[in-house]
């Protein structure tokens, strides 16, 4: 498991690795891995799932604002809650 720093639509590993958000539902891994996301869940070309679970993901990471302990809580956006006192419309382009 790495560290992940979350830099708007970037996100870049303490390996090096970076992760691109290039829509709401997709993102592309330097590793050439393409994620798509499905409501909670992730699915890469690699063959990964990941589900989404509050601030945490199934891979067992979780996520703390900008930083997150492994690649699958990168996708757990916290302001994707869509709930009640949201000011956020459903067309808002968003960073992970």
């Amino acid at each position: 498991m790495s560290f992940w720093q979350i830099l708007g639509r970037f996100a870049v590993s303490e390996t090096g690795e970076t992760l691109q958000k290039i829509s709401d539902t997709t993102s592309v891994s330097s590793d050439g891995t393409t994620y798509t996301k499905m409501g909670s869940t992730t699915v890469g070309s690699d063959g990964s799932v990941f589900t989404q679970m509050g601030s945490f993901s199934t891979d067992g990471s979780t996520r703390m604002g900008s930083t997150a302990t492994g690649i699958g809580a990168v996708f757990n956006n916290p302001s994707d809650d869509f709930g009640i006192g949201s000011k956020k419309s459903r067309n808002d382009f968003d960073d992970f």
